[in-house]
């Protein structure tokens, strides 16, 4: 009998929205077992993890497998793309799945290689991941846990451009946009009438700024006080939107 540790944590459901592409991930990033596990070795990560981490098929490549690897240090420059390209899909299974890859942050998840640059990959293995970032994008707007910031932060960190990272938030219907922001910046601070614009520390320069100037540009202001103020809106999704905007108002 297996080993229960050996054993895979976490799997997307075939109803989620993202099943589709991580198969597509599975079967476009095929790609042989690495000799290296691109991060430091004998040192880090527990050894037993450290010398198993292979042995598994990718697909089953345990959770706590994934986060040990995340806690071990790596080149600065990223790791080696044989090693990336194979754990791919896991790991965007593993984020599809709703868990995190890394017990340090989310924001980190794709940094370690260019995942969002399209010239470090083929055009088949880019059509998936850019799949994957506009549905995982939207999903986490409409029904996701995490702060809109975090996962605008760990797209941005990978490699995609904020801006176009900035204009799928923008597509996003008034009252979708109005739910997600309220849950991130009003929900917790709902009884002492105190909000707070949410900014993950692990933005770098000049994107924070960038994403602080969207958070309280007028025009997201005004989309939210239209809202508000329209006749036929649901009362406590105006009453949101208006709280939405009111925190947009005092941050500019």
């Amino acid at each position: 009998m297996s080993n229960p540790s050996y054993l895979p944590t976490t799997k997307v459901s075939p109803d989620s929205p993202l099943f589709t592409v991580v198969e597509e991930a599975y079967r476009v990033f095929r790609h042989p077992k690495p000799k290296s596990i691109g991060v430091c070795e004998r040192c880090c990560m527990d050894l037993a993890i450290e010398q198993d981490f292979f042995n598994s098929p990718i697909r089953e490549l345990p959770l706590s497998y994934v986060r040990d690897w995340y806690l071990a240090a790596y080149d600065p420059a990223g790791i080696p793309k044989e090693t990336w390209a194979y754990l791919l899909p896991r790991i965007l299974e593993i984020l599809a799945a709703g868990e995190d890859v890394s017990s340090v942050a989310t924001e980190v998840s794709l940094n370690r290689f260019e995942t969002g640059n399209p010239e470090k990959w083929s055009l088949k293995e880019w059509k998936v991941l850019d799949d994957f970032q506009r549905t995982y994008l939207s999903h986490e707007i409409e029904h996701g846990d995490h702060t809109l910031d975090d996962m605008l932060c760990m797209f941005s960190l990978a490699g995609w451009d904020l801006q176009g990272l900035l204009d799928q938030v923008l597509s996003a219907r008034d009252e979708i946009l109005a739910q997600r922001l309220w849950n991130d910046w009003c929900r917790y601070g709902q009884a002492s009438g105190i909000g707070t614009i949410w900014v993950t520390a692990f933005w770098e320069s000049p994107e924070n700024s960038a994403a602080y100037e969207f958070y309280t540009s007028r025009g997201l202001h005004d989309r939210m006080e239209a809202l508000a103020l329209a006749d036929d809106a649901d009362a406590e999704l105006a009453a949101k939107a208006s709280a939405v905007a009111t925190l947009i108002d005092a941050n500019r």
